[in-house]
């Protein structure tokens, strides 16, 4: 006996919600029968690190592991819905690097009959001391203040503390604020600056700092015959036509620029890096903070290296 179905099948798809109910209906045969069969599907889980001592510190961890979830489909749309978080229990670690065995960490599933399979066999974190230590805040600035003025001083007026890593901080002596405008400015003022962000793994005590910005009259100030310092290796020989700069005209705020003497100013030449032969070179002029060259003579030095 043949059976015409095309009748029925008009019946379904020409009627937009005998359609969807079809749709529905069909997706709930599908599920009936899928929940009941073994799958396996993989994805990244979250690992959270707990019990680690006060007194400890994470330099570098593994934030996700991949995994191979298998069982049957019932189990496995509740852990794909809401995937399950690795726990690593890191109560005594050691010093630096540690590799941890994947079956140490606990990750909680709901059914007994879902296994777990894993990309690696193990993960490492590195561990370090925690350290608190007071930073020296330095304060960029730009623009300049009307003519004939100059910053004088930047005054941090908050103490700013850092905590992390011992190894890590004990290379950090200073951190940045935000880029202080001095554009136009003649007299002193207050203000405040946020702090930049530092590495991930380090704590400022503060987001930001209020400042004390010292702004004085510009003044000039001459200064002749300032020695000349050559740096050179022992194994070089090196004479000089002149050993002293001439002339250096300085400028900067009025009471920084009384306070210069000779003594605080360095003029030198580095030469550790040169073959032999004969040079005309400029020589670098260090000067005390806020304060600028504006004319020096001569401008080269002649230098023989034999």
């Amino acid at each position: 006996m043949k059976i015409n179905v095309k009748p029925i099948v008009e019946f379904i798809v020409y009627d937009p919600i005998r359609k969807i109910v079809a749709i529905i209906f069909s997706f709930g045969l599908w599920f009936f029968v899928a929940i009941d069969n073994n799958y396996q599907y993989e994805k990244d889980i979250q690992i959270i690190y707990t019990n680690l001592p006060d007194s400890l510190i994470l330099v570098d961890s593994v934030p996700s592991l991949r995994v191979v979830f298998s069982g049957r489909g019932g189990a496995l749309l509740t852990t794909w819905a809401a995937p399950p978080k690795a726990r690593c229990d890191l109560n005594k670690p050691k010093l630096g690097e540690n590799t941890i065995p994947v079956k140490k960490l606990l990750i909680p599933v709901a059914f007994d009959d879902i296994t777990l399979y894993y990309n690696t066999a193990s993960i490492k974190v590195t561990v370090d001391r925690k350290k608190t230590k007071v930073v020296k805040i330095n304060v960029p600035f730009k623009g300049s203040p009307k003519k004939g003025h100059s910053v004088s001083d930047i005054i941090v007026l908050d103490t700013v503390e850092i905590t992390g890593p011992a190894n890590i901080l004990k290379n950090i002596t200073a951190i940045p604020t935000e880029t202080l405008s001095v554009r136009n400015t003649s007299s002193p003022f207050l203000t405040k600056l946020k702090i930049e962000k530092t590495a991930s793994n380090i704590q400022v005590s503060k987001e930001e700092v209020r400042l004390e910005v010292r702004i004085e009259k510009t003044v000039e100030k001459l200064f002749t015959n300032i020695p000349l310092k050559l740096i050179f290796t022992p194994n070089q020989r090196v004479t000089s036509e002149k050993i002293s700069l001439d002339t250096l005209i300085v400028q900067g705020p009025e009471k920084r620029i009384n306070r210069l003497k000779k003594r605080d100013i360095i003029v030198k030449i580095t030469l550790t890096k040169l073959s032999p032969g004969d040079y005309a070179l400029p020589a670098a002029i260090l000067l005390p903070e806020y304060i600028k060259p504006i004319y020096s003579n001569p401008k080269k030095f002649r230098i023989k290296i034999y």
